[in-house]
């Protein structure tokens, strides 16, 4: 490649990488300190502002631009390399706080150097007689950033991942480096051993990713692990122990399967014994198709629509042996339809009403989720109902979460003229709350006689129970959550911190 046309790909390739880095790092503060919102708005805010620093220092390096520029690449690889490796390792041994230090601090180190990167290749332009100029090389980087972005979700998580992503354009970052110094400086060696050593990190933490990511995993899950996957959505892992298997998704339990069955006997049979003749019911999440199984067991029941945003779901569920043996073969039930789509979109484009719509769906820990705890979600929900149909949403613990349980309860009750929350105890959960919201409130009692007969927790005694709250459960007074103001995630942040504050005391 003559020196004509390795600057522009320098160019090219240099925007790409950068962005990619400031991707992963941010992907993997969500993944490890939750709210998305937060983690992306701060960490790209802090690589803006270490960008434009770098813009600035740039100056007093165009005595030699390219020699500096070529340095540039070396450590900018190697630092955004290592970056998604050295946070795994943080997670485990480190506090939620020094974690996001790290993060914050690791980003601006790679803000700093891609702000010096655009101007040294600029003075080199200038340098080498080629006759392009600023206009040229911005718009390389910045077609350069764009490919970064369409190839993140689509290509690099999901079949990549994280670690290794971040390990792989190091490497491309570096050898960029050296083709430049080989191609373009007269001093080639003593330029080049700092971009072969750098490599040869980077390759042994390459060779040695599984092992190191099986250790990781196995002290953040504390159990043997069975299945670990990256979708594009998720990082979906299941534990195995004797007599119980979990699930995480994005590291947060979604059942264990030693007390899962309080959870969708609650969440399934109640709404649906409240209602004379349930034939057409909507599952939104349960993509592992526990809540399936449980409506399957009314015989009443003709179609079950299953709508999940990750088709992965719906392939272990059909496909993995412990999901298959825990719902009891309902992913491949001639009378349920697995619909990978969005829930709030499939609410918003469907035509045809049910008789129950059953939330099934993750607390809302992050700003996705937190639009399917709103009023514009319910009202569609509404839409989607018949006239005498029942809509049911888990609602979180009910002592430790309760503003959101309350705010759920709520924002509910501004769209639907009858709200019954109840709640059962999960050992793996805690208090668990559920929301029943009805058109009316005309036979809203629950008819115990419609209940199957091979259920294992629940009971007409126990169903009475369910309404009934201690004393120190109240609805508090909140705002209601909406698409433009997701006070909900705020409550569920704020009352996370500090259960986190009150388990850690408990357990010194």
């Amino acid at each position: 490649m003559n020196k004509k046309a390795l600057i522009p790909f320098a160019v090219f390739i240099a925007g790409l990488c950068s962005i990619i880095y400031e991707l992963l790092i941010s992907t993997t503060a969500t993944y490890f300190l939750g709210d998305g919102v937060r983690q992306f708005s701060i960490i790209i805010g802090v690589y803006l502002f270490s960008m434009g620093i770098g813009a600035f220092l740039s100056k007093f390096f165009k005595d030699k631009p390219l020699t500096f520029f070529i340095n540039v690449e070396y450590l900018l690889g190697f630092i955004g390399g290592i970056s998604v490796p050295l946070l795994y390792m943080l997670f485990v041994y480190v506090s939620p706080m020094i974690l996001q230090i790290s993060c914050l601090a690791i980003i601006f180190v790679i803000g700093l150097l891609t702000g010096m990167e655009v101007p040294l290749l600029t003075f080199a332009l200038e340098e080498s007689n080629i006759k392009n100029n600023l206009s040229n090389v911005l718009s390389l980087d910045y077609i350069g950033g764009l490919i970064a972005t369409l190839i993140f979700p689509f290509i690099i998580l999901p079949f990549v991942g994280l670690y290794y992503s971040s390990l792989i354009f190091g490497i491309v970052n570096i050898v960029l480096g050296i083709l430049l110094n080989y191609t373009l400086l007269k001093d080639k060696k003593r330029n080049s051993i700092f971009g072969f050593l750098a490599v040869i990190a980077l390759l042994v933490l390459v060779l040695f990713g599984g092992k190191l990511l099986k250790v990781w995993d196995q002290k953040i899950y504390k159990r043997p692990i069975v299945l670990n996957e990256q979708t594009p959505y998720q990082k979906i892992v299941m534990t195995k122990t004797q007599g119980d298997v979990r699930l995480y998704l994005n590291r947060v339990i979604q059942f264990s399967s030693a007390d899962e069955h309080r959870y969708h006997e609650s969440l399934v049979h109640i709404p649906l014994a409240m209602h004379y003749n349930p034939k057409r019911v909507l599952i939104l999440g349960g993509g592992e198709n526990l809540a399936s199984r449980e409506v399957l067991k009314h015989s009443s029941v003709q179609h079950v629509d299953v709508v999940d945003i990750d088709s992965t779901m719906f392939y272990l569920a059909k496909e993995n042996k412990y999901l298959k043996d825990i719902n009891a073969n309902a992913a491949k039930n001639e009378k349920v339809n697995l619909i990978p789509e969005d829930a709030f979109t499939y609410l918003f484009n469907n035509t045809e009403k049910y008789d129950v719509i059953i939330a099934d769906l993750p607390d809302p820990t992050n700003q996705a989720l937190a639009r399917l705890y709103s009023k514009q979600f319910f009202l569609m929900a509404k839409r989607n109902l018949k006239k005498d149909g029942v809509f049911v949403t888990q609602s979180g613990e009910i002592y430790f979460s309760n503003k959101v349980f309350s705010c759920i309860n709520n924002t509910l009750a501004s769209v639907f003229e009858d709200v019954q929350p109840y709640h059962t105890y999960i050992p793996s959960f805690g208090d668990w709350g559920f929301i029943i919201a009805r058109h009316d409130g005309n036979n809203s009692k629950v008819d115990t006689k419609a209940l199957p007969e091979d259920l294992k927790y629940l009971n007409p005694n126990q169903i009475e129970q369910a309404f009934i709250f201690p004393k120190d459960i109240i609805i508090a007074d909140t705002k209601q959550n909406t698409l433009d103001n997701p006070i909900i995630l705020n409550y569920f942040l704020d009352e996370w911190e500090k259960w986190k504050v009150d388990f850690e005391a408990g357990t010194k």
